[in-house]
């Protein structure tokens, strides 16, 4: 007994731990209605290369979109709490037993409006509202092949996932 507590102890604080901090995958959901104001609503998989995105749904290159992700730096290396007018927007974050595995088509870079910053707080949830462009480049790559030009922004929290998306 005590040989079996000592070897399932780690594993299921592990699994606790994880559980307790990942925060919501957004990729697989889908907005409750299509539209919010005059924006588009994004359901990520519609950004899919693969699946010929971007080709017959709303979404297209110049849509106006509001998309909800997580905020991070991209490559660049940038300090929680820098004032930043540029980041990338992303449907998940990495953890312990999900590692970051963005692809090109997963990601968006966000250029805010002139005169707008946003305190960055990397991986906090956020709502971006502007124009999607889409980039030349492999979907499977590691750039975003997405820009949002003259964007907003503004924090979300989970609640906004269960009040947009199914």
């Amino acid at each position: 007994m005590g040989l079996t507590v000592v070897i399932y102890l780690p594993a299921i604080a592990t699994v606790v731990l994880i559980t307790r901090t990942a925060k919501p995958d957004l990729f697989d959901l889908t907005p409750i209605a299509s539209r919010s104001d005059q924006y588009f609503v994004l359901a990520w998989p519609e950004l899919e290369r693969a699946r010929l995105a971007l080709r017959t749904g709303p979404i297209s290159s110049g849509a106006m979109i509001r998309a909800l992700g997580y905020l991070m730096d991209g490559r660049r290396t940038v300090r929680n709490g820098d004032f930043v007018r540029a980041f990338i927007l992303v449907p998940n974050v990495a953890h312990s037993a999900h590692p970051d595995h963005w692809f090109g088509d997963q990601m968006i870079a966000v250029q805010l409006d002139t005169g707008n910053a946003v305190r960055f707080a990397e991986q906090s949830l956020v709502w971006v509202w502007g124009t999607l462009r889409m980039l030349p480049g492999n979907p499977d790559g590691h750039e975003p092949l997405y820009v949002l030009e003259h964007a907003r922004t503004e924090l979300a929290n989970k609640t906004d996932i269960q009040k947009y998306f199914k």
